[in-house]
């Protein structure tokens, strides 16, 4: 029985996930999302939002996706583009143009490579916090490292002093919210030992004190409806910690990755 209910459960919130993710993909500009993928020179069938929306059935406007990405291959497969691909230090997807003008494509976007690449840029290139991606010529790499990997350290450092202090925010945060969930949880305690006392003094007073059964009852009634509020907030109290909680080891992990990086930029 036990298993059944879990399979049950877990079907119940594969259907859940499929539905939102379905709404997801229904609100989704699917023009401008044709466009951003050819823009990134990928093929739709390689776009992993597309995948997961035909997956769970979601309905694709088909023709605004496929007019969007003929758009955006338009753009790609521009000269001006495909200098700016290079100048951006990326790679050129050149299996996305076709014809005999990606000849003249390659070679903006190695001209736009040679300006990434140049020595004068690679401090700025470094600091941009975007990870150096191969894409430099071996005549240019050498003098072009030295400076990204200047500007890289800077903007590592930087970013690791901006963690730490998000870091000690966070700690400062439930440091509070602990203590506001300590005090909660002290008041719970004491409103559940003053229900018990009631609850226990409820069956003398029917029968000796009639006439202080109706503000016991009352008093319960109270009682039971403060408990249920502060379980409620304090639920709700630990959920919050539990997510900063979550927030500071991710930020505590990045910390740790910037830090294991830091000396091969002093090579």
């Amino acid at each position: 029985m036990s298993r059944l209910l879990l399979l049950v459960l877990v079907l119940n919130l594969i259907s859940c996930a499929s539905y939102f993710k379905r709404k997801d993909c229904e609100s989704l500009n699917w023009f401008e999302h044709g466009k951003k993928v050819a823009l990134s020179g990928n093929w739709l069938n390689a776009d992993s939002m597309v995948t997961e929306c035909r997956k769970v059935d979601a309905e694709i406007q088909e023709s605004q996706l496929d007019l969007g990405f003929k758009n955006g291959m338009q753009i790609y497969c521009s000269n001006t583009h495909a200098y700016n691909v290079g100048k951006a230090g990326d790679f050129y997807s050149r299996d996305l143009c076709e014809g005999p003008q990606i000849n003249v494509l390659i070679n903006e976007h190695k001209k736009g490579v040679a300006a990434y690449c140049h020595k004068s840029y690679g401090f700025t290139a470094g600091t941009s916090g975007k990870k150096y991606q191969n894409v430099c010529p071996k005549d240019l790499e050498p003098a072009f490292l030295k400076e990204y990997r200047r500007g890289r350290k800077k903007y590592v450092e930087t970013l690791i002093a901006t963690k730490e202090g998000e870091v000690r925010d966070l700690d400062a945060r439930m440091r509070t919210m602990k203590s506001d969930l300590n005090f909660q949880k002290g008041r719970l305690t004491g409103l559940r030992g003053e229900l018990n006392s009631l609850e226990t003094q409820k069956a003398f007073v029917a029968s000796n004190n009639p006439a202080q059964l109706g503000y016991i009852e009352n008093r319960i009634g109270q009682l039971n409806s403060d408990i249920s509020s502060l379980n409620y907030d304090i639920s709700g109290k630990e959920s919050e910690i539990k997510k900063l909680e979550n927030s500071r080891n991710a930020k505590l992990s990045e910390i740790t990755s910037f830090k294991e990086e830091l000396p091969s930029l002093d090579e």
